[in-house]
């Protein structure tokens, strides 16, 4: 039910309906706030989850973990629709601007990286394609 190894962060969604943790057992676990239900776990990293946070006014979020990788998920579909790349080491804390138009990140390699939402569309099902092609 909760999480096997010891919780490192959590967030509240803006509007109070999920809560987000995630945990050095490699998941983050989405949580209902209205009956504290656990409503999924997600094997989130590689390593453990260091960092997440919602986007406000929504439920997407952000996770960063130590196989120095930030995601971003759809809490309502359970879904990964993005992997951030550029650390070179673990990712130890990340932040959403309040418009959600910027995530910024740092951590062990000493860089603070900053990535800005485009236009641009998002296939969900292209990115999950060309993550498997790299495994």
């Amino acid at each position: 039910y909760g999480h096997k190894l010891p919780v490192l962060c959590l967030d509240c969604s803006s509007d109070g309906a999920l809560l987000v943790s995630g945990s050095a057992d490699k998941s983050a676990k989405i949580w209902g706030l209205d009956f504290g239900d656990c409503r999924r776990s997600l094997r989130a990293h590689d390593e453990a989850v260091t960092a997440v946070r919602f986007v406000r006014e929504t439920h997407y979020f952000f996770s960063a973990g130590k196989d120095r990788a930030v995601k971003y998920w759809d809490a309502d579909r359970f879904a990964l629709l993005m992997v951030l790349e550029g650390h070179h080491a673990e990712v130890w804390s990340l932040d959403v601007s309040r418009d959600g138009g910027r995530v910024a990140s740092c951590g062990r390699d000493r860089a603070i990286r900053v990535w800005q939402r485009t236009t641009e569309q998002l296939f969900v099902e292209e990115e999950a394609e060309a993550r498997l092609e790299h495994v």
